[in-house]
């Protein structure tokens, strides 16, 4: 556990919520990079970063799974390997704006 838990208490507010089977708007409380709560109205505790997500999909948990590596195309090859190119896209694929 980090020492200043406050700098990783997260809300995510009034975003539409997409989930495996429907999409709803809702608020998503994140502490120590783990989803705690998600639903409206939520009893956090004090010192939580806000994000408003207004107008915006909220996307918990979510993994692109179209990834092509050492693929030709047009006799061009990618420059990523597996290694590299999935560590960007688990770092940069599904980006939080704010």
């Amino acid at each position: 556990m980090l020492a200043n838990s406050a700098s990783v208490r997260i809300l995510i507010k009034g975003g539409k919520v997409v989930n495996d089977d429907c999409t709803h708007e809702a608020d998503v409380y994140i502490e120590n990079g783990i989803i705690q709560q998600v639903g409206r109205e939520l009893m956090i505790p004090g010192g939580a970063k806000v994000i408003d997500a207004t107008g915006k999909l909220v996307i918990p948990g979510g993994i692109d799974t179209s990834t092509h590596f050492h693929q030709t195309f047009m006799n061009a090859t990618c420059v990523d390997d597996f290694y590299h190119g999935t560590k960007l896209d688990i770092r940069f694929t599904v980006m939080v704006f704010y």
